[in-house]
């Protein structure tokens, strides 16, 4: 609950997702991947994986490290899955209050605007391009806009409630592109940066 908790909490309204990222999930990761660089292994977490305060002692290494990357990813995904996951739900906020908003009785205003300025104004044709391929494609849409640390994502999420994407497709999009692909990528890159 910890680690969703703090996804949700960087995620929520107009969050960015970065916070909590530098300030815990980041810093974990730098923590085991150091530790695991003096060990040649991954040490035991003591008192255990959700109470870490220390790693077991490992004897000491002298020589080159031949720890994979890899094997320390698989120390610290599920912490950052689940925070992950966290930030997809701290995305559903904007999603839902415009998903409101338009059904309403908004939408469809505002759909026949955007058809009347489809073909009269360079702004009518941008909203019907946006409007035709969010339809179409939504779910590569958004999987992508979640895939990378993007600060402007709310706007995808106001964007899909608008058009009424359905909640299966935005949210699956959503926690496949922030839980899976993003905090994967991130994860590499501490990894990396700390090895």
């Amino acid at each position: 609950m910890w680690w969703i908790g703090l996804g949700i909490a960087s995620s929520i309204g107009l969050g960015t997702g970065l916070h909590t990222f530098v300030l815990y999930l980041g810093p974990h990761m730098a923590k085991v991947t150091m530790a695991s660089n003096e060990c040649n292994y991954v040490p035991q977490f003591l008192p255990s994986r959700w109470n870490l305060e220390y790693f077991k002692e490992c004897p000491e290494f002298k020589g080159e490290v031949t720890l994979s990357s890899i094997d320390i990813f698989r120390a610290v995904i599920l912490e950052a899955c689940l925070w992950g996951f966290g930030t997809a739900i701290g995305e559903l906020p904007p999603y839902f209050i415009s998903k409101a908003a338009a059904l309403s009785g908004k939408k469809a205003d505002d759909l026949k605007e955007i058809e009347q300025e489809m073909d009269n104004s360079f702004i009518g044709r941008i909203k019907g391009f946006i409007y035709k391929n969010l339809k179409k494609h939504a779910f590569i849409v958004v999987l992508l806009a979640a895939s990378i640390p993007n600060p402007l994502f709310d706007l995808a999420g106001l964007t899909c409630g608008h058009f009424l994407i359905p909640f299966a497709t935005f949210f699956g999009a959503t926690f496949i592109g922030k839980a899976i692909v993003k905090v994967s990528l991130q994860s590499f890159f501490v990894i990396i940066s700390f090895s």
